[in-house]
């Protein structure tokens, strides 16, 4: 499989539009129940969405940009874009979670020291998370069915399906405990019906925290250019991918160094030959060895093959 498969800007594109399209209608709904329901369960949900709707649109045009070719400006292309976006957009999202776990630890600590607090107006809620739990669930199956036609390799795409398929999660579980909060009534948990829409963003929040922490430690090491934005079983199965076209032109494997950025994997491949050759014949053999990266990686690769005769780290292990 060539890079040119492995890139369908199209269906990408058409993905990244729908979601910018749904999370708009959603943020938006959110905002009219929130201001009809005074629930800050409502406001995270609808700030969320509002950040994937946000993000939909840069992700648009950072995909059109990584999906260049190398130029002057960016001699290895620009598929840094992309994990400079996901660490911006996941900055924001740990940024909104932050905030509404302040504001409702504040509203669970008024009720404590006997402060008011203003009751949640359920009517019409129901409605409200039934609609936001199926647009939800759709627009998931559109990104993964894009990420899958993408060939698996978009860490944008695939991160709006998790995103897509967490706020479905979301929705359900806080329209459920919304909605619940009246069976409450007449049990020995029913001082805590006040609370329950502060206590409900707690929890949401310690839930969605998860997911942020781990994309933004990829991210981090992507942006770094560190070897961990690759698996190290990853990298060995190259190497031994690798090994056998080495061995046809004579050469030896000593270093395969490799790094993602975005969807891309740059490859160096160190290598001794046991003969001399020609600039050609090197040419030749980085070829081969980027086709046989693309297979094994099944993304994009940019590959470079250096005669040496010298282990690229001998010198650091000195």
């Amino acid at each position: 499989m060539s890079v040119a498969q492995l890139r369908n800007p199209a269906t990408e594109a058409r993905a990244l539009q729908l979601g910018t399209l749904c999370n708009v209608i959603g943020a938006l709904a959110a905002l009219v129940f929130y201001l009809r329901s005074g629930s800050d369960a409502l406001l995270l949900d609808g700030l969320y969405t509002a950040v994937m709707a946000g993000a939909s649109v840069i992700a648009g045009r950072v995909s059109l940009a990584a999906l260049q070719p190398r130029s002057r400006a960016y001699p290895f292309g620009a598929s840094g874009q992309e994990p400079l976006y996901v660490l911006f957009r996941t900055l924001v999202l740990l940024g909104i979670i932050a905030f509404a776990m302040v504001s409702a630890a504040g509203k669970v600590l008024t009720h404590l020291q006997g402060g008011p607090v203003a009751a949640v107006r359920l009517d019409g809620l129901g409605l409200y998370f039934s609609a936001m739990v199926l647009l939800n669930l759709w627009l998931w199956q559109v990104f993964v069915r894009s990420w899958s036609h993408s060939g698996r390799n978009n860490d944008m795409l695939r991160g709006m399906a998790i995103s897509a398929r967490f706020d479905a999660l979301i929705s359900a579980g806080t329209g459920l405990t919304l909605l619940g909060v009246p069976l409450l009534l007449g049990t020995p948990l029913a001082p805590l019906m006040p609370i329950a829409d502060s206590l409900l963003v707690l929890v949401l929040c310690a839930a969605l925290l998860g997911e942020p922490i781990a994309i933004l430690k990829g991210a981090v090491a992507e942006a770094a250019g560190s070897s961990r934005s690759l698996g190290q079983d990853t990298q060995i199965t190259c190497a031994n991918a690798i090994v056998p076209v080495l061995k046809q032109q004579g050469c030896e494997l000593l270093e395969l160094a490799m790094i993602r950025l975005g969807r891309t994997v740059t490859a160096v491949a160190y290598v001794e030959p046991e003969n001399a050759m020609t600039a050609g014949q090197v040419d030749d053999l980085r070829l081969a060895v980027e086709q046989q990266l693309v297979k094994a990686l099944q993304t994009p690769v940019l590959c470079e093959v250096i005669p040496t005769a010298v282990h690229p780290y001998a010198e650091a292990a000195h």
